[in-house]
C-alpha cells in the first residue's frame, strides 16, 4: 500500500498554518524531503511564530502573487519585494526569521537540511555548500521549482495515497536542482548514463513483485543493485523506459486486472491485495490508467 508520509509538526509553525498538508520521504542516505503547502485565504494572518534555530533551509515557492509582508530577520527589519507565482524564497535557518503576513498567501515550503547537501555533494564531488543564494527581496522565478512543486500537489492532496518511490524521485531532483542552482554546485560534464546490468534489471524489478502490496523506498532498490539512488534511478529509466513509480503502478494494474476476471474478489479486496490505500484510490488509479473504471472494465471482460 501506498504510503503517508507525513513530516514532524513543526514543519506546519513557520507561517503559523495549522494542519498544513505535508509530505515526508526519505529521498538521500542521512536526509529526508518534507514539504508542506501553507496557504491561507484572509488577510492579515498576523505575526509567524518563533522556531528553533537549526542547520537548514526552508525554500518557499509561491503559488500565487503575494505582495504585502513585513520581514525581520534576529530582529532587524529587513527589505521584500512582491511576490509573483513561481518566485522562490531561502531562509537560512541558523536565524530567527519572522514575519508580519499581510494578504493572503499560498505556498508550498520545503524544508532542507544542510546533511541533505553534503550527501549531494559527496556525490558528485565539489567543495561543500555555505549559503542558498536567494535573498527574500530578490524575488527570481524558478520555473524548474515550480514544475517540481506543481508534481507534487495532488500527492499533498491526498497524503495517504503519496507513492514513496515518486515523491523520492521528486526529492532527489529538488535536492540537485537547490544545490546547484543556489548553492553554486558545479556537476561534472555528464557522461553517457549506462542503463542497468540485465541481472540488476531483474533484481529491482522481483523485488517490487515480491512486495507490490507495500511501501518499498528508492533506497532498498539502489541497495539490491548496488548503485546510488540518483544513479540507479537514470539506470531504470533507460532500461525500463520509464521511472519506477511508474514500472510499479503499471504492475499493480495488471495484477489487478488479473484479479478482476475472477470475477469473486471485490473491488476493495483487489485494491489492498495490489497496494493502493483504499477502493477510492484504487479506481481513480485504474480509470487514470486505462480510461474505464475497474468496475465498468471487469463488467466489459465478464460480458
Amino acid at each position: 500500500m501506498d504510503g503517508n508520509y507525513c513530516a514532524p509538526q513543526r514543519l506546519t509553525s513557520y507561517l503559523g498554518v495549522a494542519d498544513a498538508p505535508t509530505l515526508f520521504a526519505g529521498t538521500l542516505d542521512k536526509a529526508s524531503l518534507f514539504v508542506n503547502r501553507e496557504r491561507v485565504a484572509t488577510r492579515n494572518h498576523g505575526l509567524t511564530p518563533l522556531y528553533d534555530l537549526e542547520d537548514a533551509f526552508a525554500v518557499y515557492l509561491h503559488l500565487c502573487d503575494f505582495n504585502r509582508l513585513d520581514l525581520w530577520r534576529d530582529g532587524r527589519r529587513m527589505p521584500t519585494a512582491p511576490y509573483v507565482t513561481g518566485a522562490a524564497i531561502v531562509y537560512n535557518l541558523d536565524q530567527q526569521w519572522r514575519a508580519n503576513m499581510i494578504d493572503p498567501f499560498d505556498c508550498l515550503h520545503f524544508h532542507v537540511t544542510r546533511a541533505a547537501f553534503d550527501e549531494v555533494v559527496d556525490e558528485y564531488g565539489g567543495p561543500r555548500i555555505g549559503m542558498l543564494n536567494c535573498a527574500p527581496q530578490e524575488c527570481e522565478v524558478d520555473p524548474v521549482l515550480l514544475g517540481l512543486g506543481q508534481t507534487l500537489l495532488p500527492a499533498l492532496a491526498r497524503p495517504g495515497e503519496a507513492n514513496a518511490l515518486f515523491v523520492e524521485h521528486v526529492g532527489i531532483a529538488l535536492h540537485i536542482h537547490l544545490a546547484t542552482h543556489y548553492g553554486g554546485l558545479q556537476l561534472p560534464p555528464r557522461r553517457r548514463a549506462g542503463a542497468l546490468a540485465p541481472w540488476q534489471e531483474r533484481r529491482a524489478k522481483d523485488y517490487l513483485l515480491h512486495r507490490i502490496a507495500e511501501d518499498v523506498s528508492l533506497a532498498d532498490l539502489a541497495k539490491e543493485c548496488g548503485l546510488s539512488r540518483s544513479h540507479f534511478t537514470r539506470a531504470f529509466r533507460l532500461s525500463a523506459g520509464m521511472p519506477p513509480h511508474r514500472w510499479l503502478l503499471d504492475q499493480r494494474i495488471r495484477m489487478a486486472k488479473r484479479l478482476l476476471l475472477h470475477g469473486g474478489i471485490s473491488l476493495s479486496e483487489a485494491a489492498s491485495a495490489c497496494g493502493f490505500a483504499d477502493q477510492s484510490h484504487f479506481t481513480r488509479s485504474f480509470t487514470r490508467v486505462t480510461g474505464v473504471s475497474p468496475g465498468a472494465w471487469r463488467r466489459a471482460r465478464m460480458h
